[in-house]
């Protein structure tokens, strides 16, 4: 295709003609995806111009997708991610191969930006074809009206969610969500410039008139879809699904879903409830991750792995073991509570593909179903260092985060 021409846009005019193909291509209410597109589209934090991405067919545009930086938060790790959405084609130019070389060139400027991981929300079938890989399944827990109504909670007054209360829900999100893996960390900028989101978000107040939790609600044929709900405590969660079930009430409607992961405090109170508790895994769709540049990715794990390393029995140790990814290998060794990491051989291997070592990164799938597989020489303390470094996690990207 020696006629295409892919790069970010360069002006005014090349950002319109790209939106236009966005909005047209992918939105049902293509006025509202434009507006979106111009106004919080072009602000969200970290925005180059660069970042929208063209295909050019004779000066037009064929194609068009769009970057946003987020930070990617594994445990104490912090990756940048690169994060793929609005990919579009013309209509009068589908099917010809131009979405395939734009994802190859948003991926090359990936790598020359030093970004660790790219993340999508994909068709199906399609991604694979670059290296991503689904890593992101989707959670929710359903609970009746009758059991949600009955909960015992403390006082509480509701009301809608104002652009003043930005600080305090980042707080308390941030405060229930350590245990998610890939969450994207939420900035205040970030909020702002998604509030469009957060627009029927409910807060909790108590006597004082202090927040103590949030959820945020949309209505999904006979029961109540709740995108986020979380408070500042334990019991503060119980007046949040009380408040939920009240809300319900008036929107006529006998259950609530709650989206979320397991591992979220207010989806472990559901626990205590008759409730049902979902997962729901895809394959080659659906929220699916690539690395860019893995020895980075590596390298920005080390916090985490020191991490656990300080609170585990091999704190006092060395050992090392290597993993293998698509002929390369990487040396990873403990000593004495450190951790290094070199692009050499070393002993106890264990050879993965890079869509296994997302899963193990991620927590996606464990390291017992990897390692089973494998041939491997390895020795106990280097099996149970492996299990340090890839723990059972539940990766999740929040609704409100997504792209």
């Amino acid at each position: 295709m020696r006629n295409i021409v892919l790069r970010g846009v360069e002006n005014d005019e090349e950002q319109r003609l790209a939106h236009d193909v966005m909005g047209q291509a992918l939105a049902e209410d293509t006025y509202q995806a434009l507006r979106w597109l111009a106004s919080s589209g072009l602000a969200y934090p970290g925005f180059r111009r660069e970042h929208t991405r063209i295909a050019l067919l004779k000066n037009e545009v064929v194609a068009a997708l769009r970057i946003t930086t987020d930070t990617l938060r594994v445990g104490e790790a912090r990756l940048k991610m690169g994060g793929f959405g609005w990919v579009s084609t013309a209509g009068a130019h589908r099917h010809k191969g131009y979405a395939s070389l734009l994802i190859q060139d948003a991926l090359r400027y990936l790598r020359e930006h030093n970004y660790h991981v790219a993340m999508l929300f994909g068709i199906p079938n399609f991604y694979h074809n670059f290296g991503f890989i689904t890593s992101l399944a989707e959670y929710s827990a359903r609970i009746l009206l009758i059991e949600a109504i009955e909960t015992k909670h403390p006082e509480y007054k509701l009301r809608s969610a104002k652009p003043g209360d930005i600080r305090t829900l980042q707080r308390i999100h941030q405060a229930n969500d350590h245990e998610t893996a890939c969450s994207l960390l939420r900035s205040g900028a970030h909020m702002t410039n998604r509030w469009d989101e957060w627009k029927d978000a409910m807060v909790l107040t108590n006597a004082q008139g202090k927040v103590m939790g949030y959820f945020v609600p949309r209505n999904h044929d006979d029961e109540l879809f709740i995108l986020e709900a979380a408070g500042a405590t334990q019991a503060a969660n119980t007046a949040v699904l009380h408040a939920t079930s009240v809300y319900a009430v008036e929107k006529g409607v006998g259950r609530i879903r709650i989206a979320g992961p397991p591992s979220h405090p207010f989806l472990q109170l559901l626990l205590q409830y008759r409730s049902v508790h979902e997962m729901e895994i895809t394959r080659a769709r659906g929220g699916m991750m690539s690395f860019v540049s893995l020895e980075e990715t590596l390298e920005s794990m080390i916090p985490e792995w020191e991490s656990r390393l300080l609170q585990s029995s091999l704190c006092n140790q060395r050992i090392e073991v290597t993993l293998v990814v698509a002929h390369a290998a990487y040396r990873i060794r403990a000593d004495r509570g450190a951790i290094s990491i070199a692009p050499a051989s070393g002993p106890n291997k264990l050879s993965v593909t890079a869509a296994e070592l997302m899963h193990l990164l991620t927590g996606y799938r464990y390291l017992d179903e990897v390692f089973n597989r494998k041939r491997r020489m390895i020795t106990p303390d280097a099996r149970a260092f492996l299990a340090l470094l890839f723990p059972k996690r539940t990766p999740y990207v929040w609704n409100l985060d997504r792209f």
